[in-house]
């Protein structure tokens, strides 16, 4: 198995540390980069923000499996903390590609680009430039 995963190229001996800065906020150091990272509950799985990338996660141990997979069907990005949402890039009916940018939200005097996670079609904006959003709150639908 190992050296099957060295084959596709994945690197099984990387450097990890981590530190619990909150309930599900960490700091991790994955090679000598650091990393902010969120971790919230929603529905059956999770989300995980790492560097405005919003993941959705379920986990497949709750059904006997032994590891993650992504949850498929339609993407709804939610604010990962509080704050006042600056810019949005997309309208409805806009195609939007995994990792684009589609909304700024500001929080402590920060910019976070929030990011579609897979590609699809933009069917709903929730909130409008301006607007205060709480942590958690659903922005955009992508389908």
């Amino acid at each position: 198995m190992e050296d099957d995963l060295f084959a596709r190229g994945f690197a099984l001996k990387s450097s990890i540390d981590y530190k619990v800065l909150g309930p599900g906020h960490y700091s991790l150091l994955v090679d000598g980069k650091s990393y902010e990272v969120f971790v919230r509950k929603e529905g059956d799985g999770f989300v995980v923000e790492v560097d405005g990338y919003l993941i959705p996660v379920g986990s497949e141990r709750a059904k006997g499996g032994s590891s993650f997979r992504v949850v498929s069907g339609k993407e709804v990005v939610v604010s990962p903390m509080p704050g006042r949402v600056v810019g949005i890039k997309v309208k409805v009916g806009d195609t939007v590609k995994p990792g684009e940018g589609i909304l700024v939200v500001e929080a402590m005097k920060m910019e976070n680009e929030l990011h579609a996670t897979k590609g699809g079609t933009v069917r709903e904006l929730l909130v409008k430039v301006g607007q205060t959003v709480e942590a958690g709150q659903k922005l955009v639908v992508v389908e």
